[in-house]
């Protein structure tokens, strides 16, 4: 979703172009509306702007001069000139101020979409060779980010001593030096947990890193890392030209542009990226003395404020809130979920889950504690199953890489616990089939094995099982009852006695479990439509 502002001394001009044209047809959602440069600079400093249409003449300040203060403070945005003929020549030199097109006055409506669609083109090729995997493989594979990440993990969590970081800063070529005014941002990915593995979760973050760099370029030094809870973690110094003394403290306006670049980061991840994040943005501190503090403060906000949303923007300025307190009754509450599962009662664990889920999402300013704990009992129940069955998770549910991932959030527990569930169904649903046939090539044996005197009761007694659960296994799992699987292989074993003519007819009948022999024949007669003496006397 792309934004254009639209700059000229004349309304008529202005709305015209805000409101006659199919902006929507490349991507452009939102047009905003200058009658003058001044209020075009205004808008620039509230809101994200990609496309710029100016008029080259205006009062006060012309379309030249607004251009050029835009491509000192916000590079990347493509400028469009308006010009009459009077102006032309004058045109032209706006070209070495970075005008990306210039039109002559009056325009043809094909003429505009033609330029806009092209430097809209323009706009999505250089974010794709930003993002692009060659380049995202190539830097990945560098190991100087991975140092500095380390030292940027030590530094926020244990601290680095003044000796370490006045000999590492300029080894790991870092522009960071003691009291330099600082900013931590802090971006929380509301990842998908089964689409993601954690190669993809690298290559992410190099792709977030190099739209931030893009974007941060002309006015910050960036310093980045991954730290222990999987936030990508970016720390943030003004640089020389626009430096101050070291206080701790920036400006209103200092303040406003960096939450302003922080925004338009978050959007244009979901923009180019497709992903979801939540972004937070310390107070300015002081390096190295309050970078410990800040990253604190802002996991303070991210736990307390975030737990059961996503997709949020927090600024530096707001008061730590304290987490609710009030424990999650109904995960205790009996039968539990270890209960439920050791029981393989799918829905009613499903159901619970989703009772617990539900009453999180509609509690206020859900800590990011609380998912924990509901994580902690969820991922017991799992475990406990598994090895109580006599097996690992990681092989009821695939991989051990599902179960080493982060979980934060509400949406984050609902899928990682539903993806969870359906892999350890399967998996039962699996055995289960697998032991049901093992247990039907038992019983089959012990009756091939014991013909003479093979029943119902002698087979369930071989197996340990009741003889009534054993005739509705059977019968549903094969699809015949024991007994008349019994009766046809003693037809077939019968038939193939028959050969041996020197094996009388009444001692076949007692081998196979039949005391009379009257009664043998009849059944034999019955299966195959002959007497047992009419069948041999053919053979």
């Amino acid at each position: 979703m792309l934004s254009m502002l639209i700059v000229d001394d004349e309304p008529a001009v202005v709305e015209t172009l805000a409101y006659t044209m199919e902006w929507e047809q490349f991507g452009i959602m939102t047009v905003y509306k200058a009658y003058s440069a001044k209020e075009a600079l205004a808008i620039l400093e509230e809101y994200a702007v990609d496309l710029l249409i100016a008029d080259i003449y205006m009062p006060r300040m012309s379309g030249l001069e607004l251009i050029k203060h835009v491509r000192q403070q916000y590079r990347h945005v493509k400028c469009v000139l308006l010009s009459g003929h009077a102006e032309f020549e004058y045109a032209q030199q706006a070209l070495k101020y970075g005008v990306s097109e210039y039109l002559l006055k009056p325009a043809a409506d094909e003429e505009i979409l033609a330029v806009i669609g092209k430097l809209v083109e323009q706009i999505k090729s250089e974010w794709e060779e930003v993002i692009s995997r060659n380049r995202l493989l190539s830097t990945f594979k560098e190991s100087l980010p991975v140092l500095r990440g380390k030292l940027l993990n030590e530094l926020l969590i244990t601290g680095v001593s003044n000796d370490s970081l006045e000999r590492l800063l300029p080894l790991y070529d870092l522009p960071f030096g003691f009291h330099d005014d600082i900013c931590v941002m802090v971006i929380r990915t509301e990842e998908s947990l089964a689409e993601y593995n954690e190669r993809d979760f690298h290559l992410l973050d190099y792709a977030i890193l190099n739209i931030a760099s893009e974007m941060f370029a002309d006015a910050y030094h960036l310093w980045s890392c991954r730290d222990m809870n999987g936030y990508l973690v970016i720390v943030a110094k003004k640089k020389p030209d626009i430096e101050e003394t070291g206080s701790g403290h920036a400006d209103s306006s200092e303040v406003k542009k960096f939450h302003l670049l922080a925004l338009q980061l978050q959007r244009n991840i979901g923009l180019y990226l497709k992903r979801v994040v939540s972004v937070v943005v310390s107070r300015w501190g002081c390096f190295p003395r309050d970078i410990q503090e800040l990253y604190r403060q802002i996991l303070g906000q991210i736990r307390s404020r975030l737990a059961n949303e996503s997709g949020c923007f927090l600024p530096g300025d707001l008061p730590e809130e304290t987490a609710v307190q009030h424990p999650l009754h109904r995960l205790y509450e009996t039968p539990t979920l270890h209960h439920l599962l050791d029981s393989q009662q799918w829905a009613e664990y499903e159901s619970k889950l989703e009772i617990v889920i539900r009453q999180m999402r509609e509690t206020p300013h859900l800590s990011e504690e609380h998912v924990r704990e509901a994580y902690t009992m969820v991922s017991g129940s799992f475990y406990y199953y598994a090895h109580k069955h006599n097996r690992l998770l990681s092989d009821l549910v695939g991989g051990s890489a599902v179960l080493d991932r982060a979980v934060r959030s509400v949406q984050q527990l609902s899928e990682w616990a539903g993806y969870m569930l359906e892999k350890i169904k399967s998996n039962a649903a699996a055995e289960q089939r697998s032991s049901k046939e093992k247990l039907i090539m038992k019983v089959r044996d012990y009756i091939d094995r014991n013909l003479g005197n093979a029943s119902l009761q002698t087979a369930a007694d071989a197996v340990y099982l009741h003889p009534v659960y054993l005739s509705r296994l059977y019968k549903a799992e094969t699809g015949e009852g024991l007994s008349e699987y019994i009766h046809k292989q003693r037809m077939v074993k019968a038939a193939a006695l028959m050969k041996d003519h020197a094996v009388k007819i009444y001692e076949i009948s007692e081998s196979l479990g039949y005391k009379n022999a009257a009664y043998f024949s009849k059944i034999f007669r019955e299966e195959f439509g002959m007497t047992p003496q009419e069948y041999r006397d053919q053979l």
